[in-house]
């Protein structure tokens, strides 16, 4: 009797625990308006690095000559143009386009002066043709001439109208000015090419300053410059080679390459990152600013790029360069009710399996929202807060 009551209790807890959907809750369910509120949740850790706000790396886009125009430590101004690549081959292309440009004026003087000449040749040659044409009609006039020597006349003149026809449509002033202007235009349109052609190539071996900041040569173009004779002369540089930074270090930023896709799927603006400085532990914020796209070759990776606060400026300079970790929230625009995963994981555990977290909220309080599930916590809008 004993083993059998036994068994009617194991028996009654397997249904007990099979019957869990006619349990709903297996603890005691907490208001919503008990858990703390908060505009922002934490949705991970990313390392990132503080750099200059107004930061640039320039590499060599090929290997060749590169002329130096400004030295280690100067200040450029914004478009101010410091260096240039192959400076032989574009110097080449510009005189190359000086002297075509010279020479459309050439041929469009030519050919117009070569239009006339012909316009003159034409009209002396209509003139007598005109004059011919006058003496064959008298010829054909005259009774006494034979009939067979009239029918020969007849031929050359019916060719002399030919002729005289194609000489009034070539001397056609219109027409002449057309011809010229096409013949001029041809010439022109390869010239406009070629300036096209020269201003890419200026745009791509002329490297200007983007912003006003200090050029800090890169090591290898330091050490090219100390075997060289004079600043002046060209240096050799290959393909992708660093070749200066120019920075300006008023304003700081933090540069995070997230990682993680549940960041990537939270709106870009309402994220907020707090770096962790290595020496004193001291958590330095940055708001959004931008995100800037990086083509590695295999890939386009997002680097999201964060704004320092002034009074946070001291510290990100000693921190400058750094790879450190960065806590990264979703910022809201109002507050909402931030619930602990683990305080209401328990609570129905078939319910969070079926419908995972946003389920489990609208189970244990229905009518509310889930604006956020992150890592550890949850961001929840309660049914009666609009």
């Amino acid at each position: 009797m004993k083993n059998i009551g036994k068994h009617k209790i194991v028996r009654f807890a397997g249904f007990a625990c099979y019957s869990g959907l006619l349990l709903p809750l297996l603890g005691e369910v907490r208001p919503l308006a008990s858990f703390p509120s908060t505009d922002r949740i934490w949705m991970g850790l990313e390392e990132g690095s503080i750099r200059p706000a107004a930061y640039e790396q320039v590499r060599a886009s090929a290997e060749g000559d590169f002329a130096l125009h400004a030295s280690e430590g100067q200040m450029l101004q914004k478009d101010e143009k410091w260096a240039t690549y192959d400076p032989e081959a574009l110097d080449i292309e510009r005189r190359a386009l000086a002297v075509d440009e010279g020479k459309l004026k050439l041929l469009t003087s030519k050919n117009r002066a070569d239009a006339e000449d012909a316009a003159l040749r034409m009209s002396v040659e209509l003139h007598e043709a005109t004059g011919k044409r006058a003496e064959f009609e008298d010829v054909l006039k005259d009774s006494e001439v034979q009939e067979t020597f009239k029918n020969r006349v007849r031929e050359a003149l019916g060719k002399i109208d030919q002729r005289i026809e194609l000489l009034k449509k070539r001397l056609d002033p219109e027409k002449m000015e057309r011809d010229l202007a096409l013949e001029t235009e041809e010439g022109e349109l390869q010239v406009v090419r070629k300036r096209k052609q020269l201003l890419s190539l200026e745009k791509r071996s002329q490297l200007a300053a983007g912003f006003a900041g200090e050029l800090r040569l890169s090591d290898s173009i330091q050490k090219k410059l100390a075997a060289v004779k004079s600043p002046e002369e060209l240096l050799w540089v290959k393909a992708n080679e660093l070749l200066a930074t120019i920075v300006n270090d008023q304003v700081y930023e933090i540069s995070v390459m997230a990682t993680s896709p549940s960041i990537a799927e939270i709106p870009s603006e309402s994220l907020l990152v707090f770096l962790q400085e290595g020496q004193t532990g001291r958590l330095i914020d940055g708001e959004y600013s931008r995100t800037d796209e990086i083509d590695t070759g295999a890939e386009i990776t997002r680097n999201y790029i964060f704004q320092i606060r002034k009074d946070f400026q001291d510290a990100a300079r000693h921190s400058m360069g750094q790879r450190n970790l960065v806590h990264v929230y979703r910022k809201f625009s109002r507050p909402y009710r931030l619930v602990y995963k683990k305080d209401i994981a328990l609570l129905a555990p078939d319910v969070l399996s079926a419908n995972g977290w946003d389920g489990l909220v609208r189970h244990l309080w229905p009518g509310s929202e889930v604006m956020q599930v992150g890592p550890q916590t949850i961001a929840v809008k309660p049914k009666d807060e609009n």
